[in-house]
């Protein structure tokens, strides 16, 4: 399957919860649904509510947007596995790098979108993508991560 036909195969599954594509649960599972995704980008969408990082006031640190980002990424790696009749892939976020914030807390109740494109992908499942998070329209935090993704099977 070349770019263009995995970019059209993904965009059918735009508007997917991301339960769908990732192995986490809650009170893990930060990211809500699937917004946008091509063959080397995904942008996902979530609230800032309940979770194991909420705060009592349901404030969560902005430090988890790395966290945040990771499960983005893990469902582009999820989105691409579907497409190929596979289940979603384990995946590992072996670091980041440049992580900034303009932000404390994501606030509860507001809408954020995480947005990630590929730099570099090899053919072990090591991977690169530069993230950030942004809400209506103001860009709040940016960092690179590097993955490592393993198929499940």
């Amino acid at each position: 399957m070349n770019d263009d036909q995995l970019s059209a195969a993904l965009k059918g599954l735009i508007g997917k919860p991301a339960s769908e594509l990732l192995l986490h649960r809650e009170p893990m599972l930060l990211i809500d649904r699937l917004v946008d995704i091509g063959a080397d980008f995904v942008s996902c969408e979530w609230r800032a509510g309940s979770s194991a990082f909420a705060e009592p006031d349901g404030r969560i640190p902005a430090y988890t947007g790395i966290e945040t980002m990771a499960q983005c990424i893990g469902v582009h790696a999820g989105a691409r596995a579907r497409v190929r009749g596979l289940g979603p892939p384990l995946g590992y976020l072996l670091g980041t790098r440049h992580f900034s914030t303009s932000i404390a807390y994501f606030e509860p109740g507001v809408s954020y979108t995480a947005t990630c494109t590929e730099l570099v992908r090899d053919s072990q499942g090591m991977g690169s993508f530069a993230c950030e998070i942004a809400a209506g329209g103001e860009r709040l935090a940016t960092a690179n991560l590097a993955v490592l993704e393993h198929p499940q099977g």
